[in-house]
């Protein structure tokens, strides 16, 4: 166990039996379906893996699920991307100025003379230290919180309920370090992951495999993702339970 958290479960529900492994596979298949059509495979796989946090939050041990409800999935998948999309937007809207700037400095490097250019890659090279300086900061603590507004919306089954703050933050702020290690832990992951998928690559034979071994990873972090965060958020649920007892208690 891991701030409550039992990793070992966790790590390895995808795979526990022959009808797991069944369903990770279609996972991989939709996941597949991703390099070809746009979006919906995302939301499918969102949907899913809102299930299976659903799970977490009703007490129960984390399953893989039967793949029979693509419309409900891909509804349940548009608002979790959704209210995620609302979150981030302070992030989109300082990434389209550095977009521009992208777009456009190498037109204009390729209309100006040598030593023009040379005056104008100083400038480049401030507004990109800048952008940097500003979004990084910026996506840190959003990456954090918005698992709490997701597993709300999870919990809910209502987009508009991942809006009201005042219903989801007192759960985040009573199990903050659970949503950190949730974070962590699936950074790390990824970092793992990617870096193995990295060494096979470099052999002949096993790169022909990263058609379906990016897929793999891609519903293998998905489903972890929702399910270590769906198990802060229960944690957290109880916990601003025990402290808005406490006060009538003291009363």
């Amino acid at each position: 166990m891991f701030l409550g958290i039992d990793l070992k479960e966790i790590f390895m529900f995808q795979f526990k039996d022959a009808e797991a492994r069944k369903y990770f596979l279609v996972g991989c298949l939709v996941a597949v379906a991703a390099f070809f059509i746009p979006i919906l495979p995302y939301l499918v796989l969102f949907g899913y893996a809102a299930r299976i946090a659903k799970q977490i939050m009703n007490n129960e041990a984390p399953r893989m699920i039967a793949w029979d409800d693509w419309g409900g999935m891909a509804k349940d998948g548009l608002k979790v991307l959704g209210i995620r999309m609302v979150l981030v937007s302070p992030i989109l809207i300082l990434l389209i100025p550095f977009i521009l700037v992208m777009t456009v400095f190498p037109i204009v490097m390729s209309t100006t003379n040598s030593s023009d250019a040379e005056a104008l890659i100083p400038i480049f090279s401030l507004l990109l230290f800048g952008g940097i300086c500003c979004i990084v900061p910026l996506s840190i603590p959003l990456s954090l919180i918005i698992p709490g507004a997701e597993m709300h919306v999870i919990e809910k089954d209502d987009f508009m309920a991942g809006l009201r703050f005042k219903e989801w933050w007192p759960i985040f702020r009573a199990n903050l370090s659970g949503f950190i290690a949730a974070l962590a832990i699936t950074y790390v992951t990824s970092m793992v992951l990617t870096l193995v998928i990295q060494i096979l690559g470099a052999t002949i034979i096993l790169a022909c495999l990263m058609f379906i071994l990016i897929p793999a990873m891609t519903i293998y972090l998905t489903v972890l993702m929702f399910v270590l965060s769906a198990q802060a958020y229960k944690v957290g649920k109880e916990k601003a339970a025990q402290l808005e007892i406490a006060p009538a208690v003291t009363e």
